[in-house]
């Protein structure tokens, strides 16, 4: 069932959870999807939030709080590779590039995210634990990845700007020196 699994934090469909919510139309009205204390967290992070709510049913279905079903730990307690140091690399990297200041919640949220799909997806776990720097390459190709659709849900005039390669993981092009 690898085949079936995404490695964006969603289990596979087979799991029980919800379908991602259909694309908005443009005459429809925009509908926050968060609780008004969370706005502010874009629809790019709808995964991680299916699967807490799945774990709290679960927890209170079975009276353990959750507790029952195996949870794998942070990357950073099973390899070398610490998430928040490149996730506030890659934020710094992208804002230098941009000129423009990114929130210190950014890089949080962006290393939660690599934590949370480290346990929730067994070939990610298996990619970070890899030999040699195929780990912490993926994860900061990973991250960039995510600071694109972070960038794509809150500030749509930075995500134009940057190239589409950093997207997919690419080096930022070296700014233009003007004499």
């Amino acid at each position: 069932m690898i085949a079936d699994e995404m490695i964006h934090g969603r289990l596979p469909r087979s799991a029980g959870l919800p379908q991602r919510p259909r694309a908005r139309r443009l005459h429809e009205p925009l509908v926050p999807l968060l609780p008004p204390e969370e706005r502010g967290l874009g629809e790019w992070d709808w995964g991680p939030r299916l699967w807490k709510e799945d774990q709290l049913h679960r927890g209170k279905a079975s009276g353990t709080n959750g507790s029952a079903r195996r949870c794998h730990t942070r990357i950073e307690d099973d390899t070398p590779i610490v998430p928040r140091a490149i996730a506030v690399w890659v934020c710094e990297e992208a804002s230098v590039w941009l000129g423009e200041p990114f929130p210190r919640q950014w890089a949080a949220e962006l290393a939660d995210r690599a934590d949370l799909i480290y346990q929730l997806n067994a070939r990610f776990r298996q990619s970070m634990r890899s030999r040699g720097n195929r780990g912490r390459d993926l994860l900061w190709a990973f991250t960039r990845h995510w600071l694109c659709a972070l960038l794509a849900s809150r500030r749509p005039d930075l995500y134009e700007r940057l190239p589409r390669g950093y997207a997919s993981g690419q080096d930022l092009p070296q700014p233009i020196q003007t004499v």
